[in-house]
């Protein structure tokens, strides 16, 4: 069976908006991990953050109430070799 990894992440314009984004994040009680950037969204700085998908909703929260300028908030399928990506709307 192959191997199935699912998750969230946010795509940013410059490393300093991840790095600042992670530390509101953590700030407020929510973990996230610096990834590099998956392959599909090929805008941007190459840093994302690697945010649980039960956590988007209060994630989603903290983005509108600081608006840090980002390319976007995606999901993620991996299976086996194959990946899934999706956008996330932000309304």
């Amino acid at each position: 069976m192959p191997n199935v990894e699912e998750f969230n992440f946010i795509s940013f314009n410059s490393r300093q908006h991840a790095l600042y984004f992670s530390q509101l994040l953590r700030n407020a009680g929510y973990s996230s991990q610096i990834i590099s950037t998956p392959k599909g969204v090929s805008l941007g700085c190459g840093l994302s953050l690697k945010i649980s998908p039960h956590a988007t909703g209060k994630v989603l929260d903290i983005y509108r109430r600081n608006r840090i300028p980002i390319i976007g908030f995606y999901s993620i399928k991996r299976i086996g070799n194959h990946s899934q990506l999706y956008r996330i709307p932000l309304n």
